[in-house]
């Protein structure tokens, strides 16, 4: 028998991304859960619980209390009939504990025809789902520019996807995403919508240059 001592092998850990952090939190403080309710409006949901998740058994303990401030950092929305967001800010002042630390919001399957200006006090937003929707103009894209946190960004199903260009155009805007639409965004990706971003503001100079003339 060798005298050598026999260590384990241990696999080197990987970096946790922002992205799969949220998804550990989702795991043990699940959303705050308003989807499928018929909602037409965020006042609507201010006198209502969320709705009950099923935790795991270790789990326990997070259940929702009613009435209780909840400490999960996400807010689902998803599948119900809202065309604006007034009064989020206050909804989530009065759900959670810290509102300030909001990272995903799942507006998906609503009736929002524009990105409301609301979405933009949720500063450390890192995750916003809005697919499904009725967004028709690709420029609303650029109020999101001030969410400097913003990783990942749905929104295949709105009008604005038939436009031409549309994944280029939304990565020249933003940059910073590192999944769009389900989607990772490779770096052919970034090269194309830095290619069209460039297309696009040569085509706006020689414009200004005619009509100058």
């Amino acid at each position: 028998m060798s005298d050598r001592s026999m260590v384990p092998y241990t696999t080197p850990r990987k970096r946790t991304s922002a992205l799969a952090a949220i998804d550990n939190i989702n795991e043990i403080i699940p959303p705050l859960d308003y989807s499928f309710c018929r909602f037409a409006s965020i006042a609507d949901m201010q006198d209502e619980e969320p709705r009950i998740n099923s935790p795991r058994k270790h789990q326990v303990e997070q259940v929702h209390v009613e009435g209780a401030k909840s400490h999960s950092r996400s807010l689902r929305l998803n599948n119900n009939t809202l065309t604006n967001l007034d009064s989020i800010s206050t909804m989530a002042k009065d759900k959670f504990e810290k509102p300030s630390e909001i990272a995903w919001i799942d507006l998906s399957f609503n009736e929002l025809k524009t990105i409301d200006p609301a979405i933009l006090e949720f500063e450390n937003l890192q995750i916003l789902y809005l697919h499904g929707n009725q967004i028709a103009e690709i420029q609303e894209i650029e109020k999101l520019t001030s969410l400097h946190s913003l990783k990942k960004l749905t929104l295949h199903g709105n009008p604005m996807e038939d436009v031409k260009g549309y994944r280029q155009h939304i990565l020249s805007i933003l940059p910073h995403l590192n999944v769009l639409d389900f989607s990772c965004v490779t770096k052919a990706d970034r090269r194309t919508a830095e290619t069209w971003q460039k297309m696009c503001m040569g085509g706006k100079k020689k414009k200004v240059k005619k009509e100058g003339e």
